[in-house]
């Protein structure tokens, strides 16, 4: 068998996650081989990557990115991303973020509900964003968490007080595609806006709204 890679094993995860999420197929047994990837990913430490090119450099405190599957009860947890502070581990779990992976793929403008703001502003963004490459948006995820974590939404008013920015799940993908932006032209020598046709600007929904 070849060297385990980050691509071999998300390609793994997205069968495995497809026959989890298929109701006729046996959940037992796909969770029995999901938790045996995940160990095996961890033990070879394939999140390293993600953690040295997109967590490292802002949170130093992050010394663990790791796999995690399924909750202690044995269901999905809800999020795509998780960070703990005390041990100073992120978790990624690849099911979670299939499913959004999936969801936003198959969005269509008639979806986006234009009588509330916030919601047209992320679901248009979404729609944008679902043109990426799979890996690409694994590595915008890690990165919204870690905007997250930065809480680059909080805004201390007088008096200390903290507000935080209308839309804060917008606001971190939207830091997290600007960084994602500087990788992929810096490592690939791509522009991601005209490779992938992505025609986002945030200055037109502000001056717009």
């Amino acid at each position: 068998m070849g060297k385990r890679t980050l691509m071999s094993c998300w390609k793994q995860y997205e069968k495995l996650s497809g026959d989890y999420l298929d109701e006729e197929k046996d959940k037992d047994a796909t969770i029995a081989k999901l938790s045996d990837l995940t160990r095996k990913a961890n033990a070879d430490q394939i999140g390293h990557a993600l953690l040295r090119l997109f967590v490292s450099p802002h949170i130093p405190a992050c010394n663990t990115l790791d796999f995690s599957v399924l909750h202690n009860g044995g269901g999905l947890p809800d999020w795509e991303t998780s960070f703990d502070t005390e041990s100073g581990t992120m978790l990624v779990n690849p099911v979670t973020v299939i499913q959004f992976i999936k969801k936003i793929k198959v969005l269509t403008p008639e979806a986006i509900d234009r009588n509330d703001f916030v919601i047209c502003r992320h679901t248009s963004f979404l729609l944008e964003i679902a043109r990426l490459p799979v890996i690409y948006i694994v590595f915008l995820l890690v990165l919204q968490r870690v905007a997250y974590i930065m809480e680059i939404t909080h805004l201390e008013k007088r008096g200390g007080i903290i507000e935080i920015a209308e839309d804060e799940s917008y606001h971190t993908l939207l830091w997290a595609f600007k960084e994602l932006e500087i990788f992929v032209k810096n490592t690939y020598g791509v522009n991601v806006r005209a490779h992938y046709g992505i025609s986002w600007y945030e200055a037109e929904w502000i001056t717009g709204r």
